[in-house]
């Protein structure tokens, strides 16, 4: 270098140099970026195909030939379809609008996160991009995507920086477009703002093949750190195939194919992109790094299941019989859930089938794969993974299916499938206004307010689009623009008045039974119960945000079938307070079910009925305490707090002829025919011998645990009697008739709050009301006292009850074992029992008991910070008064701190996961120890459980 001239620089010519293509997921991308939901949208029309293959079988059609073909041969449920009012923009319009409805619903607007000056995006102002995928082309220049601005500049304050266009491919379309918008995120181009991807296809069917119709639309929401991160290599096919098309000026919607040869296409793109794949991942066994397979849906689930033994077959040739329907069943039928119920519907079915995936599977589903393979014939395909990082923003697909999939569905008869010939009637149209609806006789009424429905085709093949349709209100002002007026728009003015909705006729009183029992049996919010919560999740990324899971309690959402017989032989049982609570079988007469009943010395009885001895099949009335006059529910598995109560005491609102005495026999008759009806009546003259009653005490000296009475011989009949020494933990005690919690026996204390009383307190119950118990003041340790317990049997009335003690002897005082039981919030703190720790025998230094952790607040007073943690305290004999609990309000047990048994720790508790060191996660066990020293010095430690 020192001997060159100052100023003369070398030239290189570059040879030698290798050039480095950005590494994928390398800095300069986006993090994780992937999907983040999927919303569906899915015309109302639909049919089973168990009734069109019936409908097809008929010798005027096929003939029976076609029977199991829809169902068995190509594995359909039903299928989905529009009519004329609606088209594959209509859709998009649909599902984006109600999209961004969910978000600011929900509140899953991050453009906060990659915004300069973090200020989150309004919602219409969020997307960076948004293509559109199809194969249902509506015009040759204009791409569906502009429509869908439409939207964005009424409600957007004029928003159009919004790339992207439509791309247009039998079946691949869709795809190609979701990885359009991915890529976009992915880049260093990319604005800070969501992506998505809308796939939207009708497949039409006339009339004469409706089992191969189907209709639904998805926008796929992409974005960075997403649940749903595409993480690996993809492999594609792109080949010239004459396997299928629909050439400019075709005569009608459907394509020019060959269906056997097009499968084979489909099949050879899956070989070409499974060897890509497999090349790129260093010969990798696809199954051995994937856990759930999507495909395209073709004609069906027929051609899923094809594609997906082909690929089995490739990776496990040796692969047989149960243990490949085992592999189908993991991996394969997850997907088609949706499917199975929409029809295939071109360029959306990955999407769909993916939505099916996580909303079947998921918590099931995190951190496990997903291998997605979309094709669309000419022919066009792609193969990739994606894996679940967190819970997306999917309902689950029990719940969806009631929320949203079957909420404002119309199911038709086979017969009036023709409703869909008007949309395939469509094509080609100028001059055109939708008549489906109004011509097969379907209410305006019926129209969805948030779906967007087509107004008018004008002459020169412009669409015009209201949301709401011809149900709706036009445009508010402040939503119409300029253009409108401008262009000669019409709109929702030009298509006559909103029509009124009908007067709402007055029901008659089988109606009102019927809308009783619907809304108790089908309402979910009303009806508890029906759907358990999982828990609450929190987003990896967004940990602001919470996801929370239902799943559907088992053979909790009743059918139809409650409300109308279902033609089986069934049996019936009365469950009731006579029998201690124990079913009955009632006797069978024709179509009516009936038992005698013996009242009891109560003069009151509590019942409801069982179908087949089943509780999950209870049938009861709609409010509780009911009389003859309430209204059945049921078979359902609810309505725990209901029971039917024939009150026989001397009453103002008892009726003469229903009044009766201990003994008196009464009839009671449960009839199903149209409506249930449930009734009783006084057999005048017949009387039995009722159960004799017994009575139970539950008291401090055992922990209050049931222990019966024994009759006092020695006094008239009607006397109880148990003895009880006196000893550290005083005596209080609750009475009770037949071990029935719902007929307690009671003091009614001289003042409001007061929880115990003494024997000159006035008595109430048998009934389920007392909150208060006995108890015995002043005694000495060591003294024994007979309690006592009188009720006439001729007098059901509180007046015939008496409750007595007396001292009886003196002894050395005999304390009971220790027995300590844990409270926490996953037993209400106690109110809904106490969890008993348990010890080695004969060792009273150390108890143990286990404790799970669940998702909770952190404070009550800021419910929306959630933490897996599980506060508890012990409690010992379950005696308020003997409460050990820490000097510190969520107290770890790494924290220095004193251990105190009182009546205190109203405030205080020990936290398991409030310390880092425990590492507590949902569902994680932990061992909660409590140690004994000699002297009587507590200490209180935990650990995860192995």
């Amino acid at each position: 270098e020192g001997d060159e001239e100052e100023g003369e620089v070398e030239e290189w010519d570059g040879e030698g140099m290798i050039l480095q293509r950005c590494a994928m997921g390398g800095p300069n991308r986006q993090r994780n970026v992937g999907i983040h939901t999927i919303e569906i949208y899915h015309p109302q029309f639909y049919i089973k195909q168990l009734e069109l293959e019936e409908y097809d079988s008929r010798p005027d059609r096929y003939g029976p030939s076609v029977i199991g073909k829809y169902t068995k041969g190509i594995g359909m449920i039903e299928a989905r379809f529009p009519t004329d009012d609606e088209d594959p923009v209509s859709f998009s319009l649909t599902v984006t609008h109600r999209l961004i409805d969910r978000m600011n619903r929900e509140g899953f607007n991050m453009t906060g996160h990659y915004a300069p000056d973090g200020q989150t995006l309004n919602s219409w102002n969020a997307f960076g991009r948004i293509d559109i995928g199809s194969e249902s082309l509506i015009d040759r220049s204009k791409s569906m995507k502009s429509y869908v601005m439409d939207i964005f500049e009424r409600y957007g304050d004029g928003e159009a920086n919004i790339e992207g266009v439509d791309m247009y491919n039998a079946c691949y379309g869709g795809q190609a477009c979701g990885l359009a918008v991915l890529s976009w995120v992915e880049s260093d181009r990319w604005d800070g703002r969501y992506g998505i991807a809308v796939a939207t296809d009708i497949s039409e069917a006339h009339p004469a093949f409706l089992a191969f119709v189907g209709a639904a639309t998805t926008a796929t929401l992409f974005f960075p750190d997403a649940p749903m991160a595409h993480h690996s290599q993809r492999a594609s096919c792109i080949l010239h195939r004459l396997d299928f098309c629909k050439p400019v000026g075709w005569h009608d919607m459907a394509p020019v194919t060959d269906g056997k040869y097009s499968v084979e296409c489909y099949l050879d793109a899956l070989d070409s992109c499974y060897a890509t794949m497999k090349k790129k991942l260093n010969d990798r066994e696809l199954f051995q790094i994937t856990d759930y397979n999507v495909f395209h849906t073709g004609g069906g689930y027929h051609i899923v299941k094809k594609a997906f033994e082909r690929l089995l077959r490739c990776e496990r040739p040796e692969c047989r019989g149960s243990e490949r329907e085992e592999l189908t069943e993991q991996r394969l039928h997850p997907s088609v859930h949706i499917l199975k119920r929409v029809g295939p519907c071109h360029t959306v079915s990955s999407f769909l089938n993916t939505a099916s995936v996580v909303m079947s599977q998921m918590e099931n589903a995190l951190g496990k794969v997903i291998c997605v393979f979309t094709y669309g014939s000419g022919c066009a395909s792609s193969l990739y993974q994606m894996r679940l990082d967190d819970i997306p923003y999917f309902d689950p697909l029990e719940v969806w299916y009631v929320k949203h999939f079957y909420k404002n569905s119309i199911k038709v008869h086979p017969e009036q499938g023709v409703v869909h010939q008007a949309y395939v009637e469509t094509w080609m149209k100028f001059d055109y206004k939708p008549y489906g609806r109004d011509r097969y006789g379907w209410d305006v009424q019926l129209l969805e307010d948030d779906v967007y429905y087509l107004g008018e085709i004008d002459k020169f093949g412009r669409r015009f689009y209201h949301r709401g349709g011809l149900k709706t209100k036009p445009f508010d002002k402040k939503h119409r623009l300029p253009v409108d007026a401008a262009e000669g728009r019409p709109d929702r003015r030009h298509w006559g008045p909103v029509p009124e909705k009908p007067k709402e006729k007055v029901k008659t009183e089988e109606e009102i039974r019927r809308q009783i029992e619907y809304d108790m049996t089908f309402d979910h919010e009303a009806e508890a119960g029906n759907y358990q919560e999982v828990g609450e999740y929190t987003d990896t990324y967004k940990r602001e945000q919470k996801v929370k899971i239902l799943r559907p309690v088992a053979d909790a959402r009743p059918s139809a079938s409650t409300l109308e017989p279902d033609g089986r032989e069934h049996a019936y049982h009365i469950v009731g307070t006579w029998s201690r609570r124990q079913p009955q079988e009632m006797r069978r007469n024709g179509d009516e079910w009936s038992f005698e009943v013996i009242l009891g010395e109560n003069r009151w009885e509590e019942f409801h009925l069982l179908q087949d001895a089943d509780p999950a099949r209870r049938i009861y009335p709609h409010v509780e305490q009911a009389g003859r006059e309430a209204i059945p529910v049921g078979p359902h598995d609810g309505g725990e707090t209901k029971a039917w109560f024939m009150d026989c005491r001397d009453r103002v609102d008892v009726p003469e002829d229903q009044v009766g005495m201990p003994g008196d026999k009464y009839l009671v008759t449960f009839r199903w025919k149209k409506l249930k009806e449930l009734s009783w009546s006084k057999l005048v003259g017949e009387v039995g011998e009722p159960e004799p009653s017994r009575y139970y005490i539950a008291g401090s000296w055992n922990d209050f645990e049931l222990s019966e009475m024994k009759a006092d011989s020695s006094r008239r009949r009607g006397w109880f009697t148990t003895e009880v020494q006196m000893t550290s933990l005083g005596i209080e005690f609750k009475l009770l008739r037949n071990e029935d919690f719902a007929q307690l026996i009671y003091p009614v204390p001289a003042k409001r709050g007061e929880i115990t009383a003494g024997c000159t307190a006035p008595i109430a119950g048998p009934d389920a009301l007392g909150k208060t118990n006995w108890r015995i003041d002043g005694g000495r340790l060591g003294e024994v006292y007979r309690i006592s317990f009188f009720r006439d049997p001729e007098d059901c009335e509180p007046a015939g009850m008496r409750v007595r003690w007396a001292k009886i002897d003196e002894r050395p005082v005999v304390e009971p074992d220790p027995a300590y039981y844990l409270v926490g919030p996953w037993n209400g703190w106690g109110a809904q029992g106490m969890q008993k720790m348990a010890h080695e025998p004969g060792d009273f230094s150390s108890f143990t008991g286990d404790v799970t952790v669940q998702e909770l607040a952190a404070d009550e007073k800021t419910p929306e910070k959630r933490k897996f943690i599980m506060p508890f305290k012990i409690v010992q004999h379950k005696s308020p008064a003997r409460c050990v609990h820490p000097d510190k309000d969520r107290c770890t047990q790494l924290m220095e701190h004193r251990v105190t048994m009182d009546d205190g720790g109203r405030d205080t508790s020990w936290c398991i996961g409030e310390h880092p060191n425990d590492k507590a996660g949902r569902g994680d066990v932990f061992t909660v120890r409590l140690q004994i020293a000699a002297g009587g010095a507590m200490g209180v430690t935990w650990r995860k459980a192995t």
